[in-house]
């Protein structure tokens, strides 16, 4: 698809939107922008009346929901191309590129595997929804470069045209039903990843929805157990097929899917010649972004630890299991995605007390309720985070672990987890005073 002199219309103006924009201008696009939001109509170039217009190809942000969209339904029997953000850059992008998707763990992987790529020797680029659009970095890109995009459910919604040489699903758990409206779909979206024939598609063996998605013809599989092909572990040691590349006890990030992270990244990099010095000399220093099981600090004995980017169940159950042998404070709560949260009170943990707090504050509450776990309700973070205090004793975990989405109180997992080191910090600081 050539974009030269052609009409485009960006739907939607967050990063991925204003991203979009800048690239069509740098390909010779005639674009105009539009926002459901109409405190951006007094920016030069959004169209107010976009139902009046006819566009040549419209470009959907991942915060558009596409379906039963009438602007876009009305665009496309005028005959309009509809693509995502994602579909755009990938069309203007002449490197390699890898996409890697999953409910949990997709920030780490990317991370990682970046971070192999560079100690190789690559040019490589990190980007998608990890913060940095994948328009951003498209038009940078020569033969040569290696592209690592992390891609979310709703960038795939609206995808098209998006078919990476190398797909990753790192798991499957449900998520975003309010969105997606079922399991089924949701996983539908994800699978879209690999919808080219020519896609390698890499997959977790260790995950029962993941697993499920390979073709078996262009398809690989990445565990925890020993495997004769593909990257697993075999006597403590992270292995390609059954050479070693580093013990498993060298990787620093915590918890069990921390090494299926690792695993995947090392699976995906095996198809760049990346070779076993760059893996261990990487794997031996590599720390993931913030709020990811992070140790925020020590008061009174109690260790807390900001786990704010678990927006989900899955991912709250991989924190809890890094800390299975551990007295557990746990804090659940945000904007909920109508998903059931029975499953962290099956009586795997050691979970003391549960705060719960937020918007999900009263259904989380219920839940914990039923299986006879003693729970503290907060209406907002600042209030759990002092509950969590006053209810934890020397030895024990306070785990900021929402299992939620920060969207009730905050504008991102970002800015709940930096608020909560606040809390942390000035506790730590009335200690200091004492």
């Amino acid at each position: 698809m050539k974009f030269k002199n052609k009409k485009v219309l960006v739907y939607g103006l967050g990063g991925s939107g204003r991203a979009a924009i800048e690239l069509l201008k740098n390909v010779g696009a005639e674009v105009s922008f539009y926002d459901d939001n109409t405190e951006f109509s007094a920016y030069v170039g959004f169209e107010r009346n976009p139902f009046e217009k006819q566009y040549d190809a419209i470009v959907v942000s991942p915060g558009v929901v596409e379906k039963e969209n009438k602007l876009i339904e009305q665009q496309k029997k005028n005959g309009a191309k509809v693509l995502s953000e994602i579909d755009l850059a990938f069309l203007n992008c002449k490197g390699r590129v890898i996409g890697v998707t999953g409910t949990n763990g997709k920030t780490t992987t990317c991370l990682l595997t970046y971070q192999f790529l560079k100690k190789a020797g690559f040019e490589a680029f990190l980007c998608g929804n990890i913060g940095l659009p994948f328009s951003s970095v498209a038009l940078k890109t020569k033969k040569e470069s290696v592209v690592v995009c992390e891609i979310s459910s709703f960038q795939l919604e609206s995808s098209r045209f998006f078919h990476p040489e190398i797909a990753c699903i790192l798991n499957v758990k449900p998520d975003h039903l309010d969105r997606h409206g079922s399991f089924e779909e949701y996983k539908k979206t994800k699978e879209k990843i690999a919808e080219s024939k020519n896609t390698l598609l890499i997959l977790n063996l260790d995950d029962e929805e993941a697993k499920k998605m390979g073709d078996g013809k262009n398809t690989e599989y990445f565990s925890k157990a020993q495997m004769r092909r593909g990257a697993n572990v075999k006597n403590g040691f992270v292995c390609l097929g059954r050479k070693k590349l580093f013990a498993v006890s060298d990787v620093l990030l915590k918890g069990e899917k921390n090494v299926e992270n690792v695993l995947a990244s090392v699976a995906i990099c095996s198809h760049f010649k990346v070779d076993k010095e760059c893996f261990a000399d990487v794997v031996k220093t590599f720390k993931t972004a913030s709020h990811r099981i992070e140790e925020v600090g020590v008061v009174d004995g109690v260790t807390y630890v900001d786990d704010s980017k678990a927006t989900n169940v899955a991912s709250t159950v991989a924190c809890l299991e890094a800390f299975k042998d551990k007295k557990i404070v746990l804090m659940l709560g945000g904007k909920g995605k109508d998903i059931s949260y029975d499953e962290l009170f099956d009586g795997r943990f050691k979970i003391k007390n549960v705060i719960c707090f937020g918007e999900e504050r009263d259904k989380i509450d219920q839940s914990a309720k039923r299986f006879g776990f003693k729970t503290l309700v907060a209406p907002n973070l600042k209030t759990a985070t002092l509950l969590a205090r006053q209810n934890a004793n020397e030895g024990d975990f306070v785990l900021l672990s929402p299992a939620c989405s920060s969207l009730d109180e905050f504008d991102s997992y970002k800015e709940r987890g930096d608020r909560f080191k606040q809390y942390v910090l000035e506790f730590l600081n009335d200690n200091s005073r004492e």
